[in-house]
């Protein structure tokens, strides 16, 4: 009943014949939906009519623009100055006051622009370094002179980005350039751990209490999460290729969803009117054998401005006004990290090789180029490409893995290489049509694979791995011999999985913002994705005869989704409440819907059926499932330098699709089966928070935020017996909606940012994060004995951390700064030290009882390791010679060397060391693998120094 190994595809795509080609003559034929073309064939005249209301209505596009909104007034009467005309210089955009001195400046992209206000009889005057925030209004107030300097004179006055965002109703924190610049971090992945209410533990990020695939990541208007691992870091992004980074924790509008924690928003740099760029090298072997290194090597080149090529031919021959920019960005990262490693990987092509020198390889390529043709239209276009090769010691790829093969240690050639790659394009077009509106359209497309495989094999090409050294000879009671061979390590063949998948998603999304009135700020939208997704995974492919091992799964499928919100900015009175409605929906696919309609599939109940129909809405013959958001955020002022601020929301986010396909056309020999369910719903965040800000001066603000979070219908492992008339007694697990958690806890954050020298900020956490289970396999691996009974009642969840606190120090002294403090601190040079306490790991003990018996703890996690106090720093110098910038830097991490525990022995609370007692299961046979895994501790003290050149 099984097709034959050679049926099926090699998984290359798009160069190869999809599943559903390959398979025309098997069983599985009937399961594939149909192709786009046949399905557009079928739908046409809708789907015509779905795309031009999609074009021509407001849709939800993430890389938001932001507004400046101001009055120009007299500065000796302070009346308002009507005709004055704002400019937003090196822009074609700017707008002229109303009757009432007031002006708007719409669909301004994120970044510092300087502001110039001209009126007859008046000084022309400047207001430098506004900071436009992406979604958000900055406010700007000009007092004209009368005109009594020379002509042409100007007046210029500093500005400065307020640390106080009065329009902003949520929790949250934009990281610019320059902040990025000063830190020690490679990409987004980094930024985003070091910012306030994030949790960094195991290689995954967990904001306010959340799984690690609640929060979503945006890029440059790209969701770019991989929707079968459900992780947020579907592209690898260098760190010096983003502008600015928006992290909201708490409280995001209506234009956000599929999110029920967080949402990260990227925005990538951009050409401007000056030709720029830079080259940067970084390495750890600093020139000594003295200093242990891990042959780690970094090199980034970013160049950008006016664009030769599109100006040349569409304004010189094709006569189109405007002016084009780019801006391009090459990254690669190189290292043999501080854990063994193989002496070679073998990724998904040949041709990759020559990316794949060391045991950990990040490479990432980004280009843009915009044409705007005048102060109200723009277009852009944008490409990037990221490839990921290694064995994944670092990468949550799959839940519940392993991170380090220690078992595999002695034939690390003989483990997967991991081949992550990901493509990401979009078109962008923006137009004002007026002062008061302007609207956004994003076609985009997503792609992401992900491949597994030792040494690049076919699976039927593996070798059952074996464990024969050494042979051991054990007398019994009886006085005789017991042969037992193998010491829990592999001596020979592969290891056990193959895996492959890929999802390419096409999107188009538009949007709308209109300024109705002084009090009303419409922004309504709508998007649409169309997916085509393909997975094949096989475990232990030498087992059986079927040719597909003991455990194997396949599916290719079309999912479509999208969304629609309406959001209302209003302002009164100096309060801003936003008040926003959002409405998601998805369709899982014919694949699901042929299940459904099969009485052939054995793990689908009559009632599992029936509830499909009933849980599900019908539109044009298919089935899907919708979920509406209500959200609401309030910021009003309580007095001159206090600001209180408050929101509650409901958030949603679709099922992993590993949860909802997994196993429903394929069978295996497994003990334990594990099936996805159809009928999934989304799960569900309640969120509230109350938050004060209280600004002592202009360059000192304290931010105190209360937060309380009820999440569920998280899908869970659940044990299924039935008696079926045709199959007989049938047990397995599948999913459903039925854990929960809560999160709830207290921020504290207060700023400093000085006139000179030093900058700087404190920031507190207190949370509690309990639940029903750490992971939806829970149940199935209690089954598999692999982890105790879970209790009844709430458990901690296994990323919790009550205590996190940071104090970070910025001091730069620049060319023009005279000694501080009399110290004869160089110029142009910079040290910054972030200094990190937090609370240990959380495990479950293991309790010796006087009978030498050994139990675990009933419950789960409830005990802490040791705290951690973690220091970096860095320190930097520049150099300027005839016009070129050269940077000299150097980045130390974890300065004091602290051992971070990974993995706990639960008699001690803490990693094992030599002496330590451990657990009887540890050492009650010879194949039981030692407790010193070098895995055991994270990162050790890295050095790394480099330089950069900029132009």
């Amino acid at each position: 009943n099984f097709p034959s190994p050679s049926a099926i595809l090699k998984m290359d795509h798009p160069s190869t014949k999809s599943i559903e080609q390959q398979q025309s003559n098997t069983k599985f034929r009937h399961a594939y939906p149909k192709t786009l073309r046949t399905t557009l064939q079928k739908f046409g005249r809708w789907t015509c009519i779905i795309l031009i209301i999609a074009i021509t209505f407001p849709a939800i596009t993430w890389a938001v623009p932001g507004t400046i909104e101001g009055i120009v007034l007299d500065e000796k009467s302070g009346q308002p100055l009507s005709s004055a005309n704002v400019i937003v210089k090196g822009t074609f955009k700017g707008a002229a006051t109303d009757l009432d001195g007031k002006f708007t400046i719409l669909g301004l992209s994120p970044g510092s622009y300087d502001l110039q206000c001209t009126i007859l009889g008046f000084t022309d005057q400047i207001h430098t370094g506004i900071t436009v925030r992406s979604g958000l209004l900055t406010e700007i107030e000009f007092r004209m002179k009368s005109t009594i300097l020379a002509a042409g004179e100007e007046v210029i006055i500093i500005g400065e980005r307020p640390l106080v965002e009065t329009d902003r109703t949520s929790s949250g924190v934009r990281v610019t350039s320059d902040d990025i610049s000063a830190a020690q971090v490679e990409d987004v992945k980094d930024i985003v751990a070091e910012q306030l209410g994030v949790v960094a533990e195991d290689n995954e990020v967990h904001i306010r209490g959340g799984r690690s695939d609640e929060h979503l990541t945006i890029v440059d208007g790209i969701r770019v999460r991989d929707p079968i691992s459900g992780k947020g870091y579907g592209t690898y992004l260098s760190a010096e290729a983003i502008k600015e980074v928006e992290v909201i924790t708490g409280g995001f509008n209506a234009e956000y969803g599929q999110a029920m924690s967080g949402v990260v928003n990227v925005v990538t740099k951009e050409g401007s009117d000056k030709l720029e760029g830079s080259v940067t090298f970084k390495s750890d072997h600093l020139g000594t054998d003295d200093l242990k290194n891990n042959r780690t090597n970094a090199t980034e080149v970013n160049v950008g401005g006016p664009e030769p090529v599109t100006t040349n031919l569409f304004h010189n021959v094709l006569r189109v006004p405007g002016r084009g920019y780019f801006f391009l960005n090459g990254y690669g990262y190189i290292s043999d990290t501080y854990l063994p490693y193989a002496s070679s990987l073998a990724p998904r092509k040949s041709s990759y090789d020559l990316f794949s020198p060391r045991e950990e390889n990040n490479w990432s390529f980004l280009g843009k180029v915009r044409w705007e043709f005048d102060p109200k239209r723009k277009l852009s276009f944008g490409y990037g490409r990221s490839i990921q090769i290694n064995q994944g010691y670092f990468e949550p790829l799959l839940e519940d893995k392993e991170y380090f093969p220690y078992e595999y240690i002695n034939i690390l050639d003989n483990y997967n290489t991991f081949t992550r790659e990901s493509i990401q394009s979009s078109i962008t077009w923006k137009h004002t049509l007026s002062q008061r509106t302007f609207y956004e359209a994003i076609l985009s497309r997503f792609f992401i694979r992900v491949h597994s495989a030792v040494d690049n094999k076919h699976w039927t090409d593996y070798i059952e791995h074996q464990d024969t050294n050494p042979t051991y000879y054990i007398p019994d009671i009886r006085g005789n011999l017991i042969i037992r061979q193998g010491d829990g390590f592999w001596d020979s063949g592969d290891a056990e999985t193959w895996h492959d998948h890929y999802s390419d998603t096409y999107s188009l999304e538009t949007n709308l913002t209109c300024r109705l009135s002084d009090m009303h700020q419409i922004k309504t939208g709508w998007n649409g994705e169309y997916t085509e997704l393909q997975l094949l995974h096989i475990n232990a492919p030498w087992v059986g005869t079927s040719g597909l091992g003991r455990n194997w799964d396949m599916y290719h499928v079309y999912p479509n989704s999208g969304a629609a919100y309406i959001q209302d900015q209003i302002r009164y009175k100096g309060m801003i409440a936003n008040v926003g409605l959002r409405f998601d929906y998805w369709f899982p696919g014919e694949y699901v819907e042929d299940v459904i309609d099969d009485p052939s599939v054995a793990t689908l109940t009559k009632t599992a059926r029936r509830k499909f129909t009933e849980d599900t809405f019908g539109l044009f013959g298919h089935r899907g499932k919708g979920h509406l958001s209500p959200r609401l955020g309030i910021s009003h002022p309580v007095t001159d330098h206090d600001m209180l601020f408050f929101s509650y929301g409901h958030f949603s986010q679709r099922p992993k699709y590993s949860y909802v396909y997994a196993h429903l056309r394929s069978q295996s020999a497994a003990t334990y089966q594990l099936f996805g369910n159809p009928n999934l719903n989304p799960s569900i965040t309640v969120a509230y928070e109350l938050g004060l800000k209280h600004k002592f001066s202009q360059n000192q603000v304290l931010e105190i935020t209360a937060f309380y979070k009820d999440l569920f219908d998280y899908p869970t492992s659940e044990d299924i017996s039935w008696d079926n008339p045709r199959y007989g007694n049938i047990s397995y697990f599948m999913y459903f909606n039925q854990d929960y958690a809560r999160a709830r806890g207290i921020e504290l954050r207060l700023k400093q940012r000085a006139a000179r020298y030093l900058t700087g900020s404190l920031e507190f956490t207190y949370s509690i994060v309990t639940g029903k289970s750490s992971s939806s396999n829970t149940s199935l691996l209690v089954a598999a004995g692999e982890i105790q009974e879970k209790t009844l009642g709430e458990e901690y969840m296994k990323w919790d951390k009550p205590i996190i606190s940071s104090l970070t120090l910025h001091f730069y002294r620049s060319p023009d700064d005279p000694k501080p403090w009399g110290i004869p601190f160089p110029k142009d040079m910079g040290i910054r030290n972030r200094i990190e306490f937090q609370s240990g790991k959380r495990y479950t003990p293991l309790i010796q009882l006087p009978s030498g018996a050994q139990v675990y703890d009933e419950e789960r996690y409830n005990a802490l390791t040791s705290s951690l106090f973690i220091w970096d720093l860095s320190i930097y110098k520049n150099f300027h010679i005839s016009g070129i910038r050269f940077k000299w830097f150097l980045e130390i991490e974890n300065l004091l060397n602290q051992r971070k525990p990974n993995t706990i022995n639960p008699l001690t609370g803490r990693a094992y060391e030599p002496g330590d007692e451990i657990p009887i299961t540890w050492q009650d046979s010879p194949q039981d693998l030692p407790p010193d895994d070098p895995s055991r501790y994270g990162w050790p003290r890295t050095i790394i120094s480099g330089f950069t050149i900029s132009f």
